[in-house]
């Protein structure tokens, strides 16, 4: 519906599935042709290897989508 922003990884080391160990959804930035689209939720498959941004305003096909991840800790 693009409202969601996949991300896949290669090596799962870092992936947490534990819920509560879950990134805030603000320590991403998106931004879609330059304009910051807020993050409002985040779920981690770490088996499937993906975590998955769902976004506030859809993205459509086309658009430049930049993602940034900064880290709390």
């Amino acid at each position: 519906n693009g409202d969601q922003l996949v991300l896949s990884f290669s090596d799962t080391g870092n992936l947490d599935a534990d819920a509560s160990h879950t990134p805030a959804s603000g320590a991403f930035t998106v931004l879609v042709n330059g304009v910051a689209n807020a993050v409002t939720h985040v779920s981690v498959e770490a088996q499937a290897k993906t975590v998955t941004l769902t976004l506030s305003t859809a993205v459509s096909h086309g658009q430049s989508v930049t993602v940034a991840y900064a880290d709390p800790t």
